[in-house]
């Protein structure tokens, strides 16, 4: 991917790529499950290049699914979390757009309640 971006940003774009969700060491733990790799990939050239790099077996091969959802979630946000100069900000803006999800999703709810012909809001009058 890193490759591409440059090749296809034409020196434009800054970047930072970082290996946050399977690292070389969770290849090498041997606890996640692992499948054969298809030789005759296009990519596999530099993929196996790459694994010896790292010192890892270029015939096998580790999808990001392998980890548990909660440790993927948790890498990312500390990765990102690193990344912020300011974390009371950062939560203020957190909560700012999960209140206009909220809104978004409320407004599409109403929406698709008039496109039905519905009254657009449930009237609590016929009780």
């Amino acid at each position: 991917m890193a490759e591409r971006m440059q090749r296809y940003g034409n020196g434009e774009l800054d970047l930072d790529f970082r290996q946050i969700a399977i690292t070389a060491d969770d290849v090498r733990s041997g606890r996640l499950a692992t499948h054969d790799v298809n030789t005759r990939d296009v990519n596999y050239a530099r993929y196996r290049e790459e694994c010896l790099r790292e010192g890892l077996d270029p015939t096998i091969s580790v999808e990001v699914e392998a980890l548990r959802p909660g440790l993927l979630r948790e890498r990312l946000s500390e990765e990102i979390e690193g990344l912020v100069d300011d974390i009371r900000r950062w939560n203020i803006e957190s909560r700012a757009e999960e209140a206009d999800r909220e809104l978004l999703r409320a407004l599409q709810g109403v929406a698709r309640r008039i496109v039905r012909g519905e009254p657009a809001v449930e009237d609590d009058r016929d009780e």
